[in-house]
């Protein structure tokens, strides 16, 4: 029950993620994080059926990778006092990219990030979200 919360939950932290960074023709605001599909309107059908991929590789990769690098990054935690969790959360979402436009391989579907500084700031919100629903419904 709960890797099915924590899917479900990662899966609203990407969509919220993709929402906040979606371009804006209005406010000429550039493509931050780019969606490939065949019909990538924000709320299509087709966009939908990505997002739900997506959060089931998002899902596997927070049940198994992530709780292998919490472990050999714990050293490292004590020592920069918890910022490395957003390193962690870097990586995760960097091994998300790569195995979504790499090796999965399904045609006309990719997710991007664009630039440097819009990677940090996908992060900084996914590690802000990621403490948030851990601390609210994951206590001890």
């Amino acid at each position: 029950m709960k890797i099915l919360l924590s899917i479900l939950l990662n899966a609203c932290i990407l969509y919220i993620i993709t929402y906040l960074l979606w371009p804006n023709s209005d406010q000429s605001i550039q493509a931050w994080i780019i969606l490939w599909c065949n019909d990538c309107a924000y709320n299509s059908m087709d966009a939908i059926k990505t997002y739900i991929v997506w959060w089931i590789i998002l899902g596997i990769i927070n049940a198994t990778i992530r709780p292998i690098l919490k472990i050999l990054s714990l050293p490292l935690f004590f020592i920069f006092f918890g910022l490395v969790s957003f390193v962690i959360n870097g990586m995760v979402l960097f091994i998300f990219t790569f195995i979504v436009n790499n090796l999965l391989l399904i045609e006309g579907v990719g997710y991007e990030i664009n630039g440097l500084i819009n990677f940090v700031i996908a992060v900084a919100i996914f590690t802000v979200l990621n403490t948030l629903y851990s601390l609210l419904f994951f206590k001890r």
